[in-house]
Formats: C-alpha cells, structure tokens, sequence
C-alpha cells in the first residue's frame, strides 16, 4: 500500500480518536501539538490551514497543508518509505478506537492514493476523517 493519514489532520502515539469522545492523555495531546508544530514549520503551512483541516474543510486545500497531513503521519510512525505502517496504526490507534474498527478503517483508506506523496497523505486523512476518524486530536 502507497502512503497513509489523520489524514488529517488532521489518518495521523495517539494522534487518531474517534468522534465518539474518545480523549488523548495531556501527554499525548502534548505530543500531537509538537508534532504539528514542527511540521507547520516544516511545511511552510499555517496554523489556520490546519484548524480548517482538523475540522474537515477539505475545499480550500493549498500544497503546503497537502504536505502537512504527510509529515504529521510520517512523524507519529505511521507512514514509512512512502507506505502505510499497519503495525504502527493498530499498535498506537486500536486501544483508543478498538482494533477492529482500526483495522475496518484501514481497509477502506490505506490504499487511497493522489497525485503525489502530500496528496495521497490528504487522502488518506479524509478518508480516515469520513470514517470518524481524526488525525489530529
């Protein structure tokens, strides 16, 4: 499989919930905003590119905000050499959402794929986010 998600932010230890109030630990919380802010750095994004995709504001998608999505997935060990990390999503994601959601999830998204790395990486991430998943918490 080609590249993973978060998506999305945004899909990205615990960086992936489910809607159904599923909380992070402040120190994974802590984590996640590090990694985030880092790859805003990295990525020449903004925090507000990454607010509209944490909510799901897709439309307005720029490159940079594209190659975010993959460099927070690629930082909580989830996308490795341009493919999904199985492993790495079950091990972090199924206590928090349940393996067997994780692993149905998986299924539908991993394999989505864009015209680029940062765009499959978005994908990835809508999917996830479509699938109440979401990769920043």
């Amino acid at each position: 499989m080609k590249v993973f998600v978060i998506a999305a932010v945004l899909a990205f230890v615990a960086a992936a919930v489910a809607q159904e109030g599923i909380k992070l630990t402040e120190a994974q919380h802590n984590k996640v905003r590090g990694i985030a802010n880092d790859c805003i750095k990295q990525t020449g994004t903004n925090e507000a590119a990454v607010l509209n995709l944490r909510a799901g504001g897709f439309s307005a998608v720029d490159e940079n905000a594209k190659c975010f999505a993959k460099c927070f997935q690629e930082h909580l060990g989830y996308l490795k050499n341009g493919s999904v990390d199985e492993d790495a999503v079950n091990k972090s994601l199924g206590p928090l959402a349940g393996e067997e959601k994780v692993k149905a999830v998986q299924a539908k998204c991993n394999g989505a794929t864009g015209s680029n790395d940062c765009d499959a990486a978005l994908e990835r991430y809508k999917c996830y986010y479509g699938e109440n998943m979401k990769i920043l918490a």
